[in-house]
């Protein structure tokens, strides 16, 4: 099939902590889920009906978005239709075949203090060369999109992965697009993604478990593989 005639496949993103070694966070992760762009509608419909069914006296779902500052703090975790929430978005996830991602850095492990102008794009470059792997195996065009933060910091992340998409010949669009949380549905499950990724490096209780269960959605066949780096593919990296 001619490149420009292959399916897209959607990676979506948001982050979790910050690299400030005095912020209170213990680490920083990039995470979420990859997804067939036909795929989409589908699961954003799914996510509002979980919203629905769990949580039926609130307003409308699309109008309040999934939080891992409500849901995944371990007073949050607790409760059980927060919990039951989050593992039936696990569960939906499982069923759209969808990949979850995640890339941390440790901060107890960092040698020195960073930025987040320099880890930002550390973290995105060694996603997209695992994310690289499974487009290449699923004959599709990735696409990243992410969580809109900073103007200057999103431009200054676009850029470095353009740079390296285009440069390692990537088949992914040579591009981050941005977008805000409150009206997409797959970024709201990466800002779970990510922080269940993160409280689980830093021990919060109950967190394992979770980040367990949602690391273990993956595309089948991929264990073997090796990126463009020759790293072994996974879709839990540990940058620091």
């Amino acid at each position: 099939m001619p490149t420009n005639q292959r399916s897209t496949r959607m990676l979506y993103l948001d982050d979790s902590g910050a690299i400030s070694l005095n912020h209170s966070s213990g680490a920083v992760v990039i995470g979420g889920l990859s997804i067939s762009s036909a795929r989409v509608p589908t699961l954003t419909r799914r996510i509002s009906g979980a919203k629905a069914h769990h949580f039926p006296e609130r307003d409308r779902p699309s109008s309040w978005e999934l939080k891992s500052t409500e849901l995944l703090t371990p007073r949050g975790w607790r409760n059980r239709r927060n919990r039951a929430l989050v593992l039936e978005v696990a569960r939906i996830l499982g069923g759209l075949d969808c990949t979850v991602y995640t890339a941390s850095i440790d901060k107890a492990r960092m040698h020195h203090s960073m930025a987040t102008k320099t880890s930002l794009p550390m973290q995105m470059q060694r996603l997209v060369e695992h994310f690289a792997v499974e487009c290449v195996h699923r004959k599709e065009i990735g696409l990243v999109v992410m969580d809109r933060s900073n103007d200057r910091l999103d431009a200054h992340v676009s850029h470095c992965v353009a740079s390296y998409v285009t440069s390692k010949n990537l088949p992914l669009h040579p591009v981050v697009h941005y977008v805000d949380s409150k009206t997409s549905e797959p970024t709201q499950v990466a800002d779970l993604i990510s922080a269940a990724r993160r409280r689980t490096i830093e021990g919060t209780s109950g967190m394992r478990v979770l980040n367990t269960q949602l690391a273990s959605l993956r595309a089948q066949g991929l264990t073997a593989k090796r990126t463009h780096t020759h790293r072994p593919w996974t879709n839990q990296v540990v940058v620091i």
